[in-house]
């Protein structure tokens, strides 16, 4: 990577650290990102969610463009950073191969509609998942990098995000009011929000005429294998055309069954 990037990487790990979330305007270029929303438009596996918005999932298998996301490089060196295990081997622990250290959970499209009604304030699986009672691990055990394909604002519903949120290692209340010290995640199209699942986000409602879409890439440590029963995998055929560090992070998914029940 360049200077430049490799100082993107390390001024986003900071504000990670320190206030739990990152965003990185202008990653893409604006024509990538408008040809990206209309493969979106075309996905053929969309799963409705809250009032308003639509899940468009295995993109991957729908169109390896995609693959440019997944494996940008980037993004990845700051999942790494975030994610990743042991560089060198000691005495009393082994090091996996860095490029076998993430898996790819799923590469799906978040769209909200016109309209579409705010979410409640969560944690990404699975700490939302876990008992209560006990404190959320200080570390993520997975991270989203949100592709921001269209403008993101107040007005258009951006993300709101608690900083340092991801300090009180608790699960979020059950709300969708407005939280003190909440802020909006705004950036133009082709920029990309890095949010691990410790902090505390929410979806805004769209109150303009245009859609709001984003494409969400979860990764997990080696060490998980799937987050949710629901996550799909993608297919041999699309796996032989996926580029190499692509298939490091998604060779584990040929081993998953459809069977959601």
């Amino acid at each position: 990577m360049s200077e430049a990037d490799l100082s993107a990487v390390k001024l986003a790990c900071d504000a990670i650290e320190d206030q739990g979330f990152a965003v990185l305007e202008n990653v893409l270029p604006a024509e990538q990102a408008e040809r990206l929303v209309q493969l979106v438009k075309t996905a053929p596996n969309q799963v409705p969610g809250h009032k308003g918005w639509d899940a468009y999932v295995a993109l991957l298998n729908h169109d390896v463009a995609f693959a440019d996301l997944v494996g940008h490089p980037l993004t990845l060196a700051i999942v790494r950073h975030l994610l990743g295990g042991r560089a060198e081997a000691a005495p009393n622990a082994f090091a996996w191969d860095e490029h076998d250290q993430i898996h790819l959970m799923n590469c799906d499209a978040l769209v909200a509609h016109p309209g579409s009604e705010s979410g409640y304030w969560h944690l990404d699986p699975p700490m939302g998942q876990l008992n209560p009672n006990r404190p959320v691990p200080d570390f993520p055990l997975s991270v989203n990098v949100m592709w921001l394909l269209t403008d993101y604002n107040k007005k258009n519903g951006a993300t709101r995000v608690l900083p340092r949120s991801h300090l009180k290692r608790q699960v979020p209340p059950p709300t969708r009011d407005p939280l003190e010290g909440e802020v909006f995640l705004t950036a133009p199209a082709g920029s990309v929000a890095i949010v691990p699942n410790t902090i505390w986000h929410v979806a805004s409602p769209n109150r303009t005429d245009r859609n709001r879409v984003a494409v969400a890439c979860c990764y997990v440590p080696w060490w998980i294998n799937r987050l949710t029963p629901d996550c799909y995998p993608i297919t041999e055929e699309v796996y032989r055309r996926l580029p190499e560090p692509v298939q490091a992070m998604t060779k584990f998914q040929l081993d998953w069954n459809m069977d959601f029940r």
